[in-house]
């Protein structure tokens, strides 16, 4: 709508210019212990090798019909796998996982929870953790599907 003649504009009703908020300031981690760069994160170790999304790997396992104690396993060495990759677990994951545990001695795979995933993963060959899929085919043990 239009100005009215007989309503005259004061400089109180013009628009006036918003004020803007400053840039963010900078911030940097000052507390002991908080890491500052990627190159401080921890790795390795007690640690581990973190990967991404590792819990995946129980998704990928919905479907499988295995006993809890082998889906426990089999998502501790796709997680393992996965992570060493940097990456997320795939479902070739699952396959190199039956690979690497059937090749995996019998007293790596018994204990439970934190300390018996620690058994297994310290019975696998760390190298063939990273291992191509196509190598672990080849390295299959004998009278493995």
């Amino acid at each position: 709508m239009g100005q009215q003649p007989n309503m005259p504009l004061t400089i109180e009703d013009l628009p006036r210019p918003e004020a803007r908020p400053a840039p963010p300031r900078r911030w940097r981690a000052t507390r002991p212990g908080d890491p500052s760069s990627p190159g401080e994160v921890p790795w390795g170790g007690a640690f581990g090798t973190p990967g991404p999304d590792t819990g995946y790997a129980l998704r990928l396992l919905a479907d499988g019909g295995e006993a809890a104690e082998e889906t426990r396993a089999l998502a501790t060495v796709m997680a393992a796998r996965a992570s060493r990759l940097g990456r997320a677990p795939v479902a070739a994951d699952v396959e190199a996982a039956r690979i690497l545990l059937a090749s995996a001695p019998a007293e790596g795979r018994r204990g439970r929870g934190a300390e018996g995933a620690r058994r297994l993963l310290e019975s696998l060959e760390s190298d063939l953790l990273a291992a191509p899929l196509e190598d672990l085919r080849r390295r299959r043990p004998e009278g493995s599907a």
